[in-house]
């Protein structure tokens, strides 16, 4: 750590000034005391404007883009809400109000946790940034209906304001499609499958799967390149994950039939579109009852049917995917994943959906609530576990 400690005052400041997101600011400061000097802290005291976006039909909506990241919360172990004595790090989602106060939600909820906006000694505790999300919302805060999934997708490395932004998007059950910042309609990327499933910035580059299980890359011209064979899965779901440098894709496989494009095509074709989107956003979706795990080959471009997770935790949310340690969390065990039971209304701001976990051992899926333990892998813990 010394020679860190002794970099040059005017290093430090050039590289906290390419801080983005201000809770890295707060990390970067909490590295050492020479850090710590070296950088003032960043200004909570100014409103952030939130960043809004006119989406054009089939979306059209007035959107707000809600930008996050997932952080391992490290902390001593006598401190406030930390319920266990031994391991001090728990997941949480970190954002910031339009006030600039820091935001603490659940990581698959997206749940604002009690006391969200306390005052946290920042010298006492540190974020470990694991992934980043993001989530288009009504300005009232409630998801929009029919967006899957989206990440950001700048026009240049510079890419620093609204003007310059674009978006790759989920809609609408698999159609994936492209929009920047003053265009009048979407570009749909692919007009020949509208089954996409799941987006993922891997290793800076973009990636989908569809639910054949086919991984594609996005290039920098949006053209969508196929990057892996289709692994013909039987599942109804795909996820992409990043874990140890790896990419996966989770097979979800569902007790019934998910929405379609085609759900949505018949709902825009009709005089009563309210009446009967509706009824489409009230439908509930399936349980989960099984996954698989599989991991490509590169090599000889196959794929791995994975059998063990070992000590890591997959945990599959609406905006973000991502793998994590166990080792590094209080309780929970490894080899397991996290997901929404019926994800697919959550996703739309529907709600009624608890958190489960799938347990590779036994193959068993259990409500977060009946299972002792597991809950105190997320902040606070007594967050999304009901039923």
């Amino acid at each position: 750590m010394s020679r860190w400690a002794d970099l040059p005052k005017e290093l430090l400041e050039m590289i906290s000034k390419r801080l983005d997101f201000r809770v890295d600011v707060l990390r970067f400061r909490s590295v050492c005391n020479s850090w710590r000097c070296s950088v003032s802290p960043p200004s909570f005291d100014h409103e952030i404007p939130p960043l809004f976006l006119k989406l054009p039909d089939p979306i059209s909506a007035d959107a707000v883009l809600m930008q996050t990241a997932i952080c391992r919360m490290e902390y001593p172990c006598n401190y406030p809400n930390s319920s266990c004595s031994l391991s001090k790090s728990s997941l949480v989602k970190v954002g910031e109000s339009k006030h600039g106060k820091l935001q603490l939600c659940h990581p698959l909820l997206n749940q604002e946790t009690k006391n969200s906006f306390i005052s946290f000694n920042f010298l006492d505790l540190k974020f470990v940034k694991l992934s980043e999300a993001c989530l288009l919302k009504w300005p009232s805060g409630i998801s929009i209906f029919g967006i899957n999934k989206v990440v950001k997708f700048p026009l240049s490395e510079s890419c620093k304001n609204n003007c310059e932004l674009g978006i790759l998007a989920i809609y609408h059950e698999g159609k994936l499609g492209y929009w920047k910042h003053g265009d009048k309609e979407w570009t749909l990327l692919d007009d020949r499958n509208f089954e996409y499933d799941d987006i993922i910035v891997y290793k800076g580059q973009f990636y989908v799967v569809d639910r054949w299980g086919t991984v594609s890359w996005i290039d920098s011209s949006l053209k969508v390149i196929q990057y892996s064979p289709p692994l013909y899965g039987c599942g109804g779901q795909k996820n992409l994950v990043e874990s140890c440098g790896d990419l996966y894709v989770v097979d979800r496989y569902l007790d019934g039939e998910r929405r379609t494009w085609r759900d949505y095509e018949d709902v825009m074709g009709g005089n009563d579109n309210s009446l009967r989107l509706s009824k489409l956003m009230r439908k509930p979706g399936p349980m989960a009852v099984d996954f698989r795990v599989y991991k490509l080959d590169e090599e000889w471009g196959t794929w791995v049917d994975i059998k063990s997770l070992d000590d890591r935790i997959f945990i599959l949310g609406i905006d973000c995917s991502f793998s994590v340690s166990c080792r590094n969390l209080n309780g929970g065990k490894g080899n397991c994943i996290y997901f929404l039971y019926d994800s697919l209304r959550v996703g739309n701001g529907m709600g009624g959906g608890a958190v489960h976990v799938f347990r590779f051992e036994d193959r068993s899926i259990d409500n977060l609530a009946e299972i002792p333990g597991f809950s105190e892998i997320f902040w606070p813990a007594n967050v999304g576990s009901s039923t």
